[in-house]
């Protein structure tokens, strides 16, 4: 299955903990509590092993209550929507998320929809449950799944055994599908007026986050997000466009929920020059005090414009909507404030933060908002998100083209047809 990309992905690092006693770990972690108590929580635990109405309570689930109840505080007092707390599976499942990884699957989405296979309108209940983003060259298009087939049974179990509608189908089907990498997995679908069968092999996938193609002499490149091998697969495709003759390039970072600082700041960078006036790709201020005063950071990380980029001249769009956020916000408010590109779509989600990962010494994880970002205009797009020069809706998701799976015709897209126009202008 094709798990949805995490949009609080911010800027993904590592710092391990996992050597240091966990009362003074999270007491440095968390200062503004002024240290922890760890005493009290040692004797509320203790008054639960003993005095609890159930006996036997796992050690191991006041560690992660304790843990995730930090988290939340956070989330409280200060409405950080982005600081999190991961079991050892779940942070095991997001790193793996964050590089495109899928283990034993077969590359689709399922989603709740109605009769057809066709977006619910406001008010309607969805009826199935519709296979969507097929991947291109993944195991399900190569037996032939298509987007818009209706899930039926998953080997021998029937859909309508799973619940009572999709959305109960939906949160257990996931497991029958998923396996194995190398074992097989039939799905029969409705196509039409027609009930088909797929065997297909389940694998383990690696699935690329840039993709590109031409159209005449404007260069589509199509990143879903900034994983690890990003930056050198972006160079590497853009290298191969201007070789191929493009005059202009449309960056889309439609629906790329961000991922790695170090790799927004490279593609960046392939279309900016350091100069006087233009130094920086992003700004990032830690350490503030209470209220986030920029001007009260105690650390302050400038991430400058890299040398030797490929395209510091050429016409270029970058199309953006709702979906486009955190790292690829990065990437548009800096070729935004640097007048470098006109952004096309719609306002993008507004992440304007920056996340550092301490893993606990139970395999778990403490995914913690360690900075906000400020593009190079000082401008900070949290909760804002960034507003078009040129706005133009989808009308439904339906409509969206896109390179990493099946979906609408090029000619469908009237955000992609929009940038088309302007690129070919000129930018």
């Amino acid at each position: 299955m094709v798990a949805a990309v995490c949009l609080y992905a911010g800027g993904l690092l590592v710092a391990n903990l996992g050597a240091l006693p966990i009362g003074p770990g999270l007491a440095a972690i968390f200062p503004h509590f002024g240290g922890l108590d760890t005493s009290s929580i040692q004797t509320a635990w203790q008054d639960i092993e003993g005095n609890y109405v159930l006996r036997g309570v796992p050690s191991s689930l006041g560690t992660q209550a304790g843990e995730a109840a930090l988290v939340q505080a956070l989330d409280t007092t200060y409405g950080d929507r982005f600081s999190t707390y991961f079991t050892k599976s779940q942070y095991q499942q997001f790193s793996a998320a964050i590089n495109q990884q899928r283990s034993g699957a077969i590359g689709i989405a399922l989603e709740a929809r109605c009769a057809g296979a066709v977006l619910c309108a406001t008010g309607d209940s969805p009826t199935v449950l519709a296979i969507e983003d097929v991947l291109h060259g993944q195991p399900a298009e190569r037996a032939g799944l298509r987007n818009g087939d209706v899930l039926v049974a998953v080997g021998r179990t029937e859909l309508a055994s799973l619940g009572a509608g999709p959305d109960q189908q939906l949160a257990r089907v996931t497991g029958l599908i998923d396996g194995a990498a190398g074992t097989p997995v039939t799905l029969t679908v409705e196509r039409g007026a027609s009930e088909l069968s797929f065997t297909v092999t389940r694998a383990n996938l690696q699935i690329p986050t840039v993709y590109s193609r031409m159209f005449g002499s404007v260069l589509d490149l199509q990143i879903t997000s900034f994983a690890s091998d990003t930056a050198e697969d972006a160079v590497a495709q853009l290298r191969a466009g201007l070789a191929g003759g493009a005059t202009a390039v449309i960056l889309d970072l439609r629906g790329n929920g961000g991922g790695y600082v170090s790799a927004a700041v490279t593609v960046a960078s392939q279309f900016l020059t350091r100069n006087g006036s233009e130094q920086d790709v992003v700004v990032r201020r830690g350490r503030m005090d209470l209220q986030g005063q920029p001007s009260t950071a105690q650390t302050v990380i400038h991430d400058q414009i890299q040398s030797g980029g490929l395209a510091p001249a050429l016409p270029l769009v970058v199309l953006v909507d709702g979906g486009t956020a955190s790292a690829s916000e990065i990437v548009t408010a800096a070729l935004r404030d640097y007048h470098r590109a006109t952004v096309v779509g719609a306002t993008t989600f507004g992440k304007g933060s920056v996340q550092l990962d301490f893993p606990l010494p139970d395999g778990s994880d403490l995914h913690l908002t360690v900075e906000k970002w400020y593009g190079p205009a000082g401008e900070s797009i949290d909760g804002k998100g960034i507003t078009p020069d040129d706005p133009v809706s989808l009308p439904s998701p339906d409509d969206l083209f896109t390179l990493e799976a099946q979906s609408a015709d090029p000619s469908q897209d009237p955000q992609l047809q929009a940038a088309l126009a302007i690129a070919r202008q000129g930018g």
